[in-house]
């Protein structure tokens, strides 16, 4: 009796593991149809590569061939033509050139064919480079970058959760003032908890910029009143120690009136914070160093090594998102303006005594920021809708009255 209930348990088993590999084999077999596609097909001037997606059934050969104006676009090895088998049923093959600089976009046309008689027809176009622009990024936060002589660009990265290169902040660092006149950050509830306490940073040299140049605020504050204001304020920045520290670089502060900085300006760095959202809220921060000072702030101090450190006459926010705040797309994907909100804050550094108070009257668009600084904000939104956008600030959405 047990033999039979073996004998049937055995084919019973045998009769599944048919079916099963039969199954299985259908899907095996199931035909890949081939198809290619440029990953980017527009790229910017500075880029130096793009990517051609392949997929097609695994053995399958292809052929591809680059044809541009005076031949600035290759595969690696500076060839123009490749022929290759599908290892697996993905491949990704990149195409390399160089920054263009002409003064004109230049397109690169990609003939793709595979044996199984897929054949396609792709084209990409790289914009010009402007060498005007010190540093192009596609950084929503990041302001329009001049090249000039007295201005240093830099961007801090630092540990981010699983990253340990995740962009910190970039900064306009002016030689003439000894400090930055912008610092422009992403900001997400991510950078605001974590392990870094402000308690265990030094002030000190930004590392990437000569001491020189610095204000030299390691063994102090700023002569007189005026305390070593953050721009990127440390507590935007509890993410780790390693981007607290950063924020305790030279290149990052300012010499701020000690109870304007305490009260009101920090009150207002509270409140955006509280302006975050599931979409990453854009700060720039800035110093503004041209206007007529208050009565009770000097033109300038001194570092603890006696340099002179002129100081602002304003300080602002520019700041950008989402309206909604859950949309999960970048700003650059963006084309619809009600989509989107963006407002400025200014204020005239003074002794603001006890006053904490941020109204309505602080606030100003970002078209009115620019003609007062002279910088152009978020260059990134789509230019169909820039105008309106910057032209269009709601204190109550972002809870002022």
């Amino acid at each position: 009796m047990q033999r039979r209930v073996f004998r049937v348990m055995a084919m019973v088993s045998i009769f599944v593991m048919t079916i099963l590999a039969v199954g299985c084999g259908d899907n095996v077999g199931e035909k890949i149809a081939s198809n290619a596609y440029i990953q980017t097909p527009e790229v910017n001037g500075e880029s130096r590569n793009c990517a051609v997606v392949l997929r097609a059934q695994q053995g399958t050969s292809y052929t591809m061939t680059i044809e541009s104006e005076g031949s600035w676009a290759t595969f690696s090895g500076g060839k123009s033509s490749v022929t290759a088998v599908m290892e697996t049923s993905d491949k990704v093959v990149y195409i390399y050139f160089t920054k263009n600089a002409s003064g004109i976009s230049r397109e690169a046309s990609v003939d793709v064919r595979f044996t199984d008689g897929g054949a396609f027809s792709l084209h990409f176009c790289q914009h010009s480079y402007d060498d005007t622009i010190a540093i192009q990024r596609m950084w929503p936060e990041l302001p329009t970058c001049p090249v000039d002589d007295n201005y240093i660009y830099n961007t801090h990265y630092g540990k981010l959760g699983i990253r340990s290169d995740a962009r910190n902040y970039t900064y306009c660092f002016d030689i003439r003032n000894r400090a930055s006149i912008w610092v422009a950050y992403p900001l997400h509830r991510d950078h605001m908890s974590g392990s870094g306490n402000r308690n265990n940073s030094d002030f000190g040299y930004d590392p990437d910029v000569e001491d020189n140049l610095q204000a030299a605020l390691g063994l102090g504050s700023y002569n007189g009143w005026y305390d070593r204001g953050h721009q990127l304020p440390a507590a935007d920045r509890k993410c780790s120690q390693q981007m607290m520290d950063q924020t305790f670089y030279s290149t990052n502060m300012t010499p701020q009136q000690y109870k304007f900085n305490q009260n009101k300006w920090g009150v207002l760095e509270g409140r955006v914070r509280n302006m975050t959202c599931s979409d990453t809220l854009y700060v720039v921060t800035g110093a503004y160093f041209g206007g007529q000072h208050h009565s009770s702030i000097d033109a300038s101090t001194t570092d603890r090594k006696g340099n002179k450190c002129p100081t602002p006459t304003h300080y602002f926010k520019a700041l950008l998102r989402t309206k909604s705040g859950n949309t999960g797309r970048r700003i650059d994907e963006i084309t619809s303006a009600n989509q989107l909100r963006a407002i400025a804050f200014w204020l005239e550094h003074e002794n603001t005594g006890n006053d904490t108070a941020i109204t309505a009257a602080d606030c100003i668009s970002i078209e009115e920021l620019e003609a007062l600084t002279g910088i152009e904000f978020f260059p990134i939104i789509d230019d169909s809708i820039e105008a309106e956008v910057k032209t269009t600030a709601v204190p109550s959405e972002w809870g002022v009255n």
